[in-house]
C-alpha cells in the first residue's frame, strides 16, 4: 500500500469497496430491517456501539455507495437518525425535511435511492413532539400568517391530517401520536403509488415501513408495512404491525422479569420479541457507559418491565 494516500492506495480501496459491495447484495430486506430494530434496541438501552469509518473505509467510500436504507425523517434535531438506529457512514440513505412530507425534491430523492441505489428497507419515520404536525393543525388563519413557502407547506401537512377524527382524541400525548402516525400513513400511501417502487416490493426485493419514534424513551415503533401494491382504484394493502408479528413495535416488546445482577458475561437482561430474542451488547462494553444510577441503564441491567 506504499504511496498512497495515508499509506492507502487506490487499488486498496476499489478491493474493499468492491468487498462492500458483495456484502450489500447478500443481504436480504428482512435482514436489513433486523439490523435497524437492533441498533435501536441497541440507542435505547444505552449499549450504542457508535460505529466510525476508519479513514481506509472512507477512502474505500469515495467510488461508490451502498446504503441498505432510505429514510425520509423529519429536520427536528433532537431525531438524527444515525444515531437512533446506531448506524455508520454509508448504511442510511436520509432525506429530513420538516414534518417529514413528500414534494418534489424528496420524492425524487427517494426514488434516486430505490432505482439507482437498490435500498432495501424503505422508511417514513414520524416522531413524538413533531412541531410540523402541530403546527398543521392551527386553524387555516393562524396558518397564513406565516411565511408563504412554509405557510403552503404546512396546508399541504394539515391536508392530510384527519382532523375529524383527530378531534374526538382529548388526551394531548395521544393526540399528538395519533397525528403523527397519520401524517407517516399518508407518506407511504404516497410512495406506495410510485410503480417502480411497488414493483420492488411485489418481487420482495424491497420493503417499506412506517414507524413512530419515541423521543422520551429512545424507542422506534414500526407499526406498519406495506405488504403488496395498490390497484388503480384503491389504497394500498398496509397491515398496521403493533400487534402483528414481523416488525418490531414496542407493544410487541417485554422484558424478562428475572432480575439480573449486572450486564457482565452472560448475565445481560435479554428483550424478547414474540418467538424470536437476542441479547444487545453490555453497556460496559459501549463507548459511555451509563451510570449505575441511570434509569434507561437500571431497566436494561436489572431487566425491569
Amino acid at each position: 500500500m506504499a504511496g498512497g494516500w495515508q499509506g492507502f492506495s487506490m487499488e486498496d480501496s476499489r478491493k474493499r469497496n468492491m468487498e462492500m459491495q458483495e456484502n450489500f447484495k447478500e443481504l436480504s430486506p428482512a435482514e436489513v430491517l433486523v439490523k435497524l430494530q437492533r441498533g435501536n434496541a441497541r440507542f435505547w438501552t444505552g449499549c450504542a456501539s457508535r460505529p466510525e469509518a476508519s479513514a481506509f473505509e472512507r477512502r474505500a467510500m469515495i467510488m461508490q455507495q451502498f446504503p441498505s436504507t432510505a429514510i425520509l425523517g423529519c429536520s427536528d434535531s433532537r431525531v438524527p437518525v444515525e444515531v437512533v438506529f446506531d448506524q455508520g457512514l454509508g448504511d442510511m440513505f436520509v432525506v429530513r425535511v420538516a414534518g417529514n412530507s413528500l414534494d418534489t425534491s424528496t420524492t425524487a430523492s427517494l426514488q434516486y435511492a430505490v432505482k439507482h441505489l437498490s435500498v432495501k428497507v424503505l422508511m417514513v419515520m414520524g416522531h413524538e413532539g413533531c412541531g410540523a404536525i402541530k403546527a398543521a393543525g392551527l386553524p387555516i388563519a393562524q396558518i397564513e400568517q406565516e411565511p408563504q413557502e412554509l405557510a403552503n407547506a404546512l396546508k399541504m401537512l394539515k391536508r392530510g391530517l384527519d382532523e375529524q377524527r383527530l378531534k374526538n382524541v382529548h388526551d394531548a400525548r395521544a393526540y399528538d401520536r395519533e397525528a403523527v402516525i397519520t401524517n407517516v400513513r399518508r407518506q407511504v400511501e404516497g410512495l406506495c403509488r410510485d410503480a417502480a417502487i411497488m414493483k420492488k416490493v411485489q418481487n420482495e426485493e424491497l420493503i417499506v415501513v412506517g414507524c413512530f419514534y419515541e423521543i422520551s424513551s429512545g424507542i422506534v415503533d414500526f407499526f406498519m408495512e406495506v405488504t403488496e401494491a395498490p390497484t388503480a382504484a384503491a389504497e394500498p394493502h398496509l397491515v398496521m404491525r403493533g400487534v402483528h408479528s414481523g416488525v418490531q413495535s414496542r407493544m410487541e416488546y417485554h422484558v424478562d422479569q428475572t432480575p439480573k445482577a449486572d450486564c457482565e458475561g452472560g448475565e445481560q437482561g435479554v428483550i424478547f420479541k414474540r418467538q424470536v430474542s437476542f441479547v444487545p451488547p453490555s453497556p460496559d462494553s459501549a463507548p459511555v457507559k451509563p451510570s449505575e444510577g441511570d434509569g434507561i441503564h437500571m431497566r436494561y441491567a436489572k431487566a425491569l418491565a
